[in-house]
């Protein structure tokens, strides 16, 4: 009795292993041939997993065996988007800023309802469909613009700015989809009311038990993150770190939320604490892997010959997708205070879907709100228009030049970004400064010195207790591994002056050097090392300058005994 059972699941794992190996491979060759295009690898996973999947070449006969590995990849994904979601992008014009957002995120949704019953659709799928439309990709905007060295410029503040409130309104998207997917089965009758009493109730009681629940994460995931720092064990601090996102997860699936809300609500709890960057450097390899094979998983969900029936359709509405949302998202900009040409570039920049589109339309479908042709259709656009962003992006300058005569509204009295910011922002030197890292003697003075020359700087430090005790003085302090390149682009090495590496770990400091030297090839980088022996390692790994300890301190004994012996008269100078 037990034997046939003990063998359906060793033939169940090994297909699912199978499976898995399948899209690595796959995943491995479109990332190869990606980097080489220089083109964004997230639409090639979903065209890759189109082609492997079950409707096409039936490489994975059945993705529904990967469903853990896809849900923690999904977790993961969205802990480290909540990660990096700091609200230090409004503080600029706070109160504008948020309403560019929000302007956008209600305008395309309104129009996209408006437009998805003209198609056909029915209220409330029209209505999920236009609220995933509505979102655009943060992890591919965010990578294009830095990678153009555009992200502090204004259209790149805005665009940040209003892709963090998206992705603050993805946690009302995802919780109005139960309501959508209630109203479009039936229900209870919306004219007698009769059965609605008991599903606000249970509503009104889960928004209690997240709201309780967010405030329990905002008072001790920082006390548990903050105690695993203490052994410095980066293995300790990510398991802590994926620990609490699935917490969490499973917390607001009970609560009669879906997963990824609550793996979003982690990420942002954690994203106004110091220790977010290291954290997320620490999850980074597990998440990037992981989104291979969740949006590869994702890909499979597409049907060939529904693409093939529909594509007039896909096209006219991709076409309306990324017209109506550069316009929209460009008049949201314009009516808050940017100009014409700032507005339509943001616009421009921020004109595809996301892949929390990806995660709405998943949800949606799971709860049966979208049928397989709706969803296909729907992906097919997503899709596309990722495969356009790069494109749009490189071109939105020129573009956006058709509105450059158009002043800001008549309405603004003031700038949307402040002239000062903005002139720094779109200078190549406004946001120079020299990271620092390490906070021991070396560093400190280095420091002081900066100070005294009015120079700004970032300082790098893995002790927990010094950057919180800095940080609270008002100073830039950040935790985290010099030696990670995720630590490195958020301590700012693409608009860094120079970058000083005083920590005494020689092959953290060969490591930092590599992977500055990688994002940065005319940087500045004055390394320390213990022994001159090693000094040679570090200019061969990128340092431009080297400082051997031993070397230092044999010239500072000499300079002391030489100016003994000459009666204080310094060495070298004349008898």
């Amino acid at each position: 009795m037990i034997a046939p059972v003990l063998a359906a699941m060793s033939q169940m794992e090994l297909g699912v292993t199978k499976d898995l190996v399948v899209i690595l491979v796959a995943a491995a060759l479109v990332a190869l041939v990606m980097q080489r295009a220089r083109m964004a690898v997230i639409p090639a996973y979903l065209l890759t997993g189109a082609l492997i999947g079950p409707q096409a070449l039936g490489f994975v006969p059945a993705p529904e065996g990967l469903g853990v590995i896809a849900h923690l990849a999904i977790i993961l994904l969205l802990f480290g988007i909540g990660l990096e979601l700091h609200l230090s992008a409004l503080k600029h014009r706070a109160v504008q800023v948020t309403l560019v957002g929000c302007g956008a995120v209600v305008v395309c949704t309104s129009v996209g309802w408006v437009v998805g019953l003209l198609f056909g659709l029915s209220a409330p799928v029209a209505l999920a469909v236009a609220m995933a439309m509505a979102l655009s990709s943060t992890a591919v905007v965010l990578r294009v613009l830095a990678q153009r060295r555009e992200l502090h410029r204004i259209v790149g503040r805005l665009a940040f700015a209003t892709l963090v409130i998206q992705d603050l309104a993805v946690l009302g998207m995802l919780g109005l989809l139960p309501l959508l997917a209630r109203w479009a089965h039936g229900g209870p009758d919306p004219a007698t009311g009769v059965g609605w009493e008991p599903f606000i109730i249970k509503a009104v009681l889960r928004l209690a038990g997240v709201t309780a629940l967010a405030v329990f994460g905002r008072l001790v995931f920082p006390r548990l993150i903050r105690e695993s720092t203490r052994a410095r064990s980066p293995e300790v601090l990510m398991i802590v770190g994926v620990a609490m996102a699935t917490a969490t997860a499973l917390a607001t699936q009970a609560l009669g939320f879906s997963l990824e809300m609550g793996a979003f609500l982690a990420g942002f709890l954690l994203a106004g604490t110091h220790f977010r960057y290291q954290l997320g450097a620490q999850i980074g390899p597990l998440r990037d892997v992981s989104i291979a094979v969740f949006f590869t998983t994702v890909g499979m969900k597409l049907d060939p010959q529904i693409v093939i029936r529909f594509w007039w359709t896909i096209l006219l509405s991709l076409s309306l997708v990324v017209s109506l949302k550069a316009v929209l998202i460009g008049l949201s900009c314009w009516a808050c205070g940017a100009t014409g040409r700032t507005g339509l570039g943001v616009g421009i920049c921020l004109a595809q879907a996301g892949e929390f589109s990806l995660l709405l339309l998943g949800v949606a479908h799971d709860r049966g709100l979208l049928s397989d042709t709706v969803i296909a259709v729907g992906i097919s656009i997503v899709i596309l228009s990722l495969v356009l962003t790069p494109t749009l992006i490189g071109a939105h300058r020129t573009i956006a030049q058709v509105a450059g005569a158009l002043g800001p509204a008549p309405w603004i009295r003031g700038p949307l970004i402040d002239p000062p910011a903005a002139a720094a922002s779109d200078s190549d030197q406004g946001n120079a400064h020299v990271i620092v890292a390490g906070y021991g003697p070396m560093g400190r003075r280095t420091v002081e010195r900066l100070e005294t020359a009015g120079l700004p700087y970032t300082v790098v430090e893995l002790n927990a207790q010094t950057v919180a005790d800095q940080a609270a003085q008002g100073k830039p302090f950040l935790f985290g591994d010099i030696a990670s390149p995720a630590v490195l682009e958020s301590a700012g090495v693409h608009e860094a002056s120079a970058l000083v590496l005083t920590v005494p770990d020689e092959e953290a400091v060969l490591r930092a050097c590599t992977a500055a030297r990688h994002r940065r090839p005319e940087l500045f980088i004055a390394a320390r090392m213990n022994s001159a022996i090693r000094s040679e390692a570090a200019s061969r790994a990128g340092a431009t300058y080297v400082l051997v300890d031993e070397l230092a301190a044999a010239e500072a004994m000499v300079d002391a005994v030489v100016s003994k012996i000459t009666g204080g008269r310094p060495s070298g100078s004349a008898s």
